[in-house]
């Protein structure tokens, strides 16, 4: 694999660019250095992820292989495996300078072998809890529009910190939803003047969820791993998942292990309740699924809308990438009983921190509810 070192290096850097434009600079620098490392012979990749058969800087990003080695570090800091580096990491109190540390970071990776190997065998589930930002202004709409109780069925939950979204409390520009007492606190900033429907009357009638890695949140090493992957110097973040593990352990969330679209088909082909509105929702996942998962998965919902009614409507809401370098799109489609009624209702941030709100009635009309996304 020597050969591919430039490449893994290439791959890396564009990581950190990407870590540099979503604001967190001690990842870009600890990437930086990861790919100078790479550069100049030091395959660590191939040292601790023999199995991986990638080869390129494509391979590196499709495969989040950065993000894998950026979390075990920050695991080995947070855990106090490696002391130097906690001494050094913002999520533990440390001093915030990154210049020279990844040498540091590549010493830990040795001391503690097994731990490494084991770590990066998983893809980083990040579970971001600041996109219930985007998510509930846009339940906030359905429940305008149907008038009843909401069914929530979720696509790629991993640890299932988004179930309890109803019970965070939210600022949305100049309007506040939610218990001000909650310990998970979702502040975004706010683009626009108009804000969602806070008035609406939304209640959550039931709450599914599957993944196909699902993560017992409860549990202590569970919840670690998750920790670290989030960002050592984003303190917002890491203090709005603190917050939504604490809720976590009282709604006590369960994740069903299947692929997205065999779950749906399941899931969906059950009799819809009238005087309910099932709702499918997702955020920052679709991309990842295979072509053919991601078919099935829209055939599932799509035969789920046809067989909607006024009285048992169905919907669909996603926070998604419909393309490179430009900002995510939250959707929602609905079927009560005709055709497809489909809506770009806010746009924003990847992480939801901040927020451009249209709201249904000024939302731009879609021609259908398909999700295109195209990141050449």
């Amino acid at each position: 694999m020597r050969e591919h070192v430039g490449a893994y290096a290439d791959g890396f850097r564009k990581q950190a660019d990407w870590c540099q434009k979503l604001g967190s600079l001690f990842s870009a620098d600890l990437l930086t250095q990861a790919a100078d490392a790479l550069q100049t012979g030091d395959n660590f990749v191939g040292r601790y992820m023999a199995w991986w058969q990638g080869t390129t800087a494509g391979d590196i990003s499709s495969d989040v292989i950065a993000l894998r080695f950026l979390g075990c570090a920050h695991a080995l800091a947070l855990t106090g495996r490696v002391p130097e580096l906690a001494a050094h990491y913002p999520s533990c109190g440390g001093d915030g300078v990154s210049g020279g540390l990844w040498s540091a970071v590549l010493s830990g990776f040795a001391a503690h072998e097994d731990f490494t190997r084991d770590f990066v065998l998983q893809p980083p589930q990040t579970n971001e809890v600041g996109r219930a930002g985007m998510l509930m202004p846009g339940l906030l709409e359905l429940a305008r529009l149907v008038e009843m109780p909401v069914s929530l069925l979720e696509i790629g939950a991993s640890a299932g910190l988004l179930q309890g979204l109803d019970r965070f409390h939210y600022t949305f520009g100049s309007t506040d939803y939610g218990d001000a007492t909650s310990p998970c606190h979702i502040e975004p900033q706010w683009h626009l003047p108009k804000v969602p429907p806070v008035d609406a009357s939304l209640e959550i009638a039931a709450r599914r969820a599957c993944d196909f890695a699902p993560i017992d949140v409860t549990e202590r090493r569970n919840a670690d791993m998750l920790r670290s992957y989030i960002w050592a110097d984003m303190a917002e973040r890491l203090g709005r998942f603190d917050g939504a593990l604490v809720i976590a352990q009282d709604v006590r969330p369960h994740v069903e292990q299947a692929s997205a679209d065999l779950w749906l088909e399941d899931v969906l082909a059950e009799p819809a309740t009238p005087g309910i509105a099932r709702c499918v929702f997702h955020s920052v996942m679709w991309q990842y699924m295979p072509a053919d998962v991601q078919a099935r998965a829209f055939a599932a919902i799509c035969k789920a809308g046809e067989a909607a009614t006024q009285n048992a409507p169905f919907a669909w809401l996603r926070f998604e990438p419909e393309a490179n370098n430009k900002p995510m799109q939250l959707v929602l489609a609905l079927w009560r009983g005709g055709a497809c009624e489909a809506r770009q209702v806010a746009e924003g941030h990847p992480h939801g921190t901040q927020i451009g709100w249209y709201g249904w009635d000024e939302g731009a009309v879609l021609d259908g509810p398909a999700l295109v996304q195209s990141f050449s």
